[in-house]
């Protein structure tokens, strides 16, 4: 979901400095070449030429890769230097869309770093100015201009965590909701194509939530919910995923779990509920469904394969756990 949206972003910026640098470098290519300047016509022409070869390499693998953007992040940074330092000081003024491009390229931290470098190797440049005052107004607009990119793009991964917090919990349980389900599912498909990882859902509702919520109030029926929330977060395993489907229908993705041993996390998961959580009128209970996916099987038909096993679990007279396509019952 957001790791998509980021992907999109990142290529666009490979995209957009590609043609940036194309419309704003190759002018310079060619005047440094009638001019005479041979060597500085060549460094304006490889800027143009990498940043052009970055936007078809990531065209063609579909993403900008880490290295991608590290390798043109050091690269800009490096040519923006070398032009400095074979033309006049006032060359400098292209160090700041540098420093700040760094941050789109890459994270804060790695940005701050190559900014600290690029600023460093402008100390001789202002050192040459004609006037100490000149030389500290210079590194003094690179630092705040890297500071204050810093402190953006701090601030704005920040906020895209947020944002991923978000659109991905259930804001009552605290638990992953539909939308993170359909991607991890996903992830497990694709995981049991390559490479035959198994994995099993287990879904379960609640029994009888409807009438607690009827007689005693959506708070009431709330608590139990968070309640459960609280109870699958403590006993998750590193590789399981719960989330809530909707209304009181909760549904655990066991990875690297065969259909046999999902029965017995399943059957523990019930007791616990039995015994650990109380409604306003005492026990809860809950009913139970478990598929591990199939070959050749997508997510959605994995899901409605659990979710129909819940169902014959209510049928069968609730509290009890039923095996997707298996008679047998675990009451």
């Amino acid at each position: 979901m957001f790791d998509d949206s980021t992907k999109k972003f990142q290529l666009g910026l490979v995209y957009i400095f590609a043609v940036l640098a194309t419309v704003g470098i190759s002018p310079f290519v060619v005047l440094r070449y009638l001019n005479g300047q041979t060597l500085h016509a060549l460094l304006d022409l490889s800027i143009v030429v990498m940043s052009l070869s970055s936007a078809f390499y990531s065209y063609w693998r579909g993403e900008a890769t880490h290295a991608t953007l590290y390798f043109a992040a050091v690269f800009y940074t490096s040519g923006a230097i070398i032009v400095v330092y074979l033309n006049s000081p006032i060359f400098v003024l292209w160090i700041f869309p540098v420093v700040v491009a760094n941050f789109f390229l890459l994270r804060p931290n790695s940005a701050i770093v190559l900014n600290i470098v690029a600023i460093g190797l402008m100390v001789p440049v202002a050192w040459k100015m004609e006037k100490m005052l000149d030389s500290f107004a210079m590194m003094s607009a690179l630092f705040f201009c890297s500071t204050m990119a810093y402190m953006f793009a701090r601030l704005t991964e920040q906020q895209r965590k947020r944002l991923e917090i978000f659109a991905s919990q259930d804001p009552l349980t605290m638990l992953g909701n539909r939308r993170l389900m359909d991607q991890e599912l996903r992830l497990c498909v694709e995981d049991f194509t390559r490479h035959a990882t198994p994995a099993t859902l287990i879904v379960f509702d609640l029994d009888n939530f409807k009438a607690i919520n009827d007689k005693f109030g959506h708070s009431a029926g709330d608590q139990l919910l968070v309640r459960i929330g609280e109870m699958l977060n403590k006993r998750l395993r590193v590789t399981d995923r719960a989330f809530r489907f909707g209304g009181e229908e909760f549904v655990l993705l066991a990875r690297t779990t065969n259909l046999e041993n999902s029965l017995n996390i399943a059957e523990q998961i019930r007791q616990q509920i039995m015994q650990d959580i109380a409604g306003p009128e005492g026990q809860i209970t809950a009913s139970f469904g478990c598929a591990s996916i199939r070959a050749n099987e997508s997510r959605e038909h994995w899901f409605i394969r659990a979710d129909n096993a819940m169902y014959q679990a209510k049928a069968q007279g609730r509290k009890c756990v039923v095996l997707a396509n298996e008679e047998a019952a675990l009451a």
